[in-house]
């Protein structure tokens, strides 16, 4: 179950582009209970589509071929939606994102003269351990990922490089930086 608030994300990109489709029809990957992924793919329809008053949620209809009857009624699984990619995107990881007093997101970066600076940010939605952002941050800004308690903007900082514990997406060209004194 969704919300509807990404039902209409969902359609909405799908309108305008931002989603790749097999054809007329979005194609939809399984994860079955034991990790793995079902062999075949299967198509998302939008028809028969109804929101749950009492939570706001809502329950896609995907069509899969079952040759093998590997699928079997009440079995969970999880369905993998490939939504498209969305060109020059910028992740950054949650811990590197904080909140204002009245809930908004905020990052610290260092700057050109290596001094800390506060950005408010447009945040879209979680997508694993990151943020995914829509404004606020460009790419090849150094965002503080670690250390940001010890720090205030202004202050005069050395970044080095974020070493994460998880090995995640990261590229060899990540400018996400920790913050020193």
């Amino acid at each position: 179950m969704q919300s509807s608030v990404e039902l209409l994300r969902l359609r909405r990109d799908l309108e305008t582009g931002e989603l790749h489709t097999n054809g007329t029809q979005k194609a939809v990957r399984l994860r079955l209970e034991d990790g793995t992924t079902y062999p075949l793919e299967g198509t998302l329809q939008f028809r028969d589509i109804s929101v749950d008053s009492a939570t706001g949620a809502y329950a896609l209809r995907v069509v899969f071929a079952n040759p093998d009857r590997l699928l079997l009624p009440g079995m969970f699984v999880r369905a993998i939606v490939q939504e498209g990619v969305l060109e020059n995107a910028i992740l950054v990881p949650q811990q590197g994102v904080a909140r204002t007093p009245k809930g908004e997101p905020v990052a610290l970066v260092v700057g050109d003269d290596n001094t800390v600076q506060q950005r408010p940010l447009m945040l879209n939605r979680a997508i694993g351990s990151d943020w995914l952002v829509e404004s606020g941050l460009s790419g090849g800004e150094r965002l503080i990922v670690e250390g940001a308690m010890n720090v205030r903007p202004g202050a005069a900082v050395t970044a080095v490089p974020f070493e994460p514990a998880v090995a995640s997406r990261q590229t060899p060209d990540d400018n996400r930086a920790t913050a020193h004194d």
